[in-house]
Order: C-alpha cells, then sequence, then structure tokens
C-alpha cells in the first residue's frame, strides 16, 4: 500500500505533518476528514523511501550514536517542558537521516490522534522495545525525561564498547588478512610455477618440498570448491543444525566462552536495572530484558525466572536454582532485596561483568598481535624455504 506525507490543519486551525498508509490520495483525504483533520498537501514518498520505511520496521535503518543522539535530544527537550509534539516536529526538521524523520512525523502524527507516547514510538519501528516499556511507565510517573536520558546513556555506552572492540581488532585483522593474501599467491601462483622447473630436472625432491607442493595442490582444489563447499555449509546449517547446537558449542570455546558470557550478562543486568529505575514491574522488566540475551540455552532459563516472580518467588533465589550466574552475583542481588535497592546492584552488576569482559579481551589482544605475526613469519619462512632450496642445491652442483 502507498505511503503518503501530508500537510494539513486540524480542527483548531493549527498546522499538523504527518505519514499515513492509504490506497490513494482521496482515500487518504476521507480518513483525514473523518479525524477532523484537513490536508492542503499531499506527497506519495517514493519506492526508495519506502524501502527505508521498510528498514524502519526491521530496525536497520538506523545507527546506535544515530539513537542515542535522538532520545538524548528528546529528553533535553522535555526537561525544558517542550510538548512532544513540538519536539518531534523540531528533530524531524533538522534530522538528516530520512529513516528518523519519517519514523518522528509518524510519532507526532499518532500521538496528535490520541495514541500514547508509548504506543506511537513502538509502531515507528526504530526504537527497542525495554525503551517503549520503560516509555509507558514514564507516561504514569511523569518522568519521561529522565527515561529518555537514561536510554540515551545506556545505548551510547554499548555503541561505545562495539566501536573500542572493533578498533582493537582493526590491526590483527589486517595482519591476518594480509598473511592469508601471501599464503594464497604462494601457494597457487609461486609454488605450481616452481614446480614445473623442478619437474624439468627429473631429481628426488626434499620432504619439506613434497609437502608444501601437497599442501599447493590441496589448498588449490578448496580454493576452487569453496563455494560448493560454503553452499552446502549453508543448506546443513538451516536443515540440521539448530540454534541451540550452535549456543551450546558458543559456551564450550575455550577463553571466548567467557568473553561471550559476560558480556550477554552485562547487558541482561543493565537494561533489567534501567527498567526497574523507569518504575516497569520485575516480572515485565525480567520478561523484556531477557530478550538482550543471544543465547537459547540461558534464554529459557531466564525466562522460567519470570514465571518464578509472577508465583512470589524471591529473584536471587530464582536465579541460583539456574546455576547461570556466580554466588557473588547471587549475594549482591541479595543485598539488593534486602535494601530495595535492587535496580544499583544491578548496575553494579553490569560494570563488574563489562570490565571483566574488557579485560579479557585485552589479554586477548595483547597476545594476539605477536602470535599472529610469529605463526605468519614461521608459515611463509618455511613456504618459501622448502620451494626455494632444490634450486639452491641444483645451483649450487
Amino acid at each position: 500500500m502507498p505511503i503518503y506525507r501530508y500537510r494539513a490543519y486540524n480542527e483548531k486551525g493549527k498546522e499538523i505533518t504527518g505519514i499515513l498508509e492509504a490506497t490513494s490520495p482521496s482515500n487518504l483525504r476521507k480518513q483525514l476528514t473523518q479525524k477532523n483533520i484537513f490536508p492542503f498537501e499531499i506527497e506519495e514518498i517514493t519506492s526508495q523511501k519506502r524501502k527505508f520505511s521498510l528498514n524502519i520496521k526491521l530496525g536497520k535503518s538506523i545507527k546506535d550514536e544515530e539513537l542515542a543522539l535522538l532520545l538524548y535530544e528528546i529528553g533535553l527537550l522535555l526537561e525544558k517542558n517542550v510538548h512532544i509534539t513540538n519536539i518531534l516536529d523540531i528533530l524531524s526538521k533538522q534530522s538528516e537521516n530520512e529513516d528518523i524523520k519519517n519514523a518522528l512525523l509518524k510519532a507526532k502524527s499518532l500521538i496528535q490522534e490520541g495514541k500514547s507516547i508509548a504506543d506511537a514510538f513502538g509502531e515507528t519501528g526504530i526504537f527497542p522495545a525495554f525503551l517503549i516499556e520503560m516509555i509507558r511507565a514514564g507516561e504514569t510517573s511523569g518522568a519521561l525525561d529522565k527515561i529518555f536520558l537514561s536510554a540515551s546513556e545506556f545505548i551510547e555506552k554499548q555503541s561505545d564498547f562495539k566501536k573500542n572492540l572493533i578498533s582493537s581488532l582493526i590491526y590483527p585483522s589486517i595482519v591476518i588478512t594480509a598473511g592469508f593474501i601471501a599464503m594464497i599467491i604462494i601457494m597457487t601462483v609461486v609454488v605450481p610455477t616452481i614446480t614445473k622447473i623442478y619437474q624439468q630436472f627429473g631429481k628426488e625432491l626434499p620432504s619439506s618440498t613434497k609437502a608444501v607442493i601437497a599442501f599447493s595442490n590441496f589448498f588449490s582444489l578448496f580454493l576452487k570448491t569453496s563455494p560448493i563447499i560454503i553452499i552446502g555449509l549453508i543448506i546443513a546449517k538451516i536443515k540440521f543444525i539448530k540454534k541451540e547446537h550452535i549456543d551450546k558449542i558458543k559456551l564450550k570455546i575455550p577463553f571466548f566462552n567467557k568473553v561471550y558470557i559476560y558480556s550477554m550478562f552485562s547487558s541482561w543486568a543493565k537494561t533489567l536495572s534501567l527498567l526497574l529505575k523507569g518504575g516497569i514491574t520485575l516480572d515485565t522488566a525480567l520478561a523484556i530484558a531477557n530478550k538482550s540475551v543471544d543465547n537459547k540455552i540461558f534464554y529459557e532459563k531466564l525466562n522460567k525466572v519470570v514465571e518464578d516472580i509472577k508465583k512470589g518467588k524471591k529473584l536471587s533465589s530464582s536465579l541460583k536454582e539456574t546455576n547461570i550466574f556466580g554466588e557473588n552475583v547471587i549475594q549482591l542481588i541479595v543485598l539488593g532485596e534486602e535494601t530495595g535497592q535492587l535496580d544499583e546492584m544491578l548496575d553494579l552488576i553490569s560494570s563488574i561483568y563489562r570490565r571483566e569482559t574488557d579485560r579479557l579481551i585485552s589479554i586477548f589482544l595483547s597476545y594476539l598481535e605477536p602470535m599472529t605475526i610469529i605463526v605468519l613469519a614461521v608459515m611463509i619462512g618455511f613456504f618459501v624455504f622448502a620451494t626455494l632450496m632444490p634450486i639452491m642445491t641444483l645451483s649450487v652442483k
């Protein structure tokens, strides 16, 4: 169905703008007139923009840093007592991102039609689920400005963590890629060329040279058949390998399993803390926070905790039965329950997991860089030596 952007006057004579789906411009006018909204300008969004709108629904067209800035600006303007529809109008005009602009105009239109802020923001598709529930609670408590500012800080920290991790991996990635390209050139170009020279002499080659030639032949065959292998692996993954199988493997990889688990639980604890600070009930907050857990095994265990909470069980007792958290974490949650500061304790737990994740990544990178250089140097050096040694022998004779 086509999507239209319109400018109109409401029953009070105030100019409004919005985005709406309709079968035709006349159908759009009919929909708006029934709501006492009188359009004077209607523009169909192009197919390219419709594609962007689809991306909004999938949550893929807005970066974390853009979302963090947007939430910060909304929170700041709410703090200055600017009405939410005016805020959305202001920010939509200054935004250079067409997806954000369309989403804000849509939210503004829905709010003007009488929908709650939470429902309007939810229908845009660019805001995370935990924020929608926090907004819903904030509308009741009257603390919307704090909700937006807290969510902005959280998303910004998550974005910074990802960027720091990626920047830390740039150098090792370049070294590994360069080494891999060098290996491809040696195996597919240098070795076959020199092998032809050796065949002309008809002499016995050293074992190391034979090994290199055999590996070169295998490597060349692998590169030629790699598309078929990749397609086969994709089909096998779709048909035979379930997500829980992959999740089990992730939990068994030495060293990396800790980074994976700590990072996941840091995000879970922080999200839960934010939701509780926003006034969400514990069972609802848990159900939302559990969606941030990207491991089916842990996700199912944590969902059982939600059911326990609904039955009146303490969070600390239920989490202890899952056997996925250490005793120190359980004790911090117990302390939070006893002092009425569970949100603060969860925030502390998130910080502990984040620091531990950073420490493990730092250790890994400190070993990765020199080990990568040493391994590549030894491998390439061996291949070069094994390949050129027969030539040196022949020249000496």
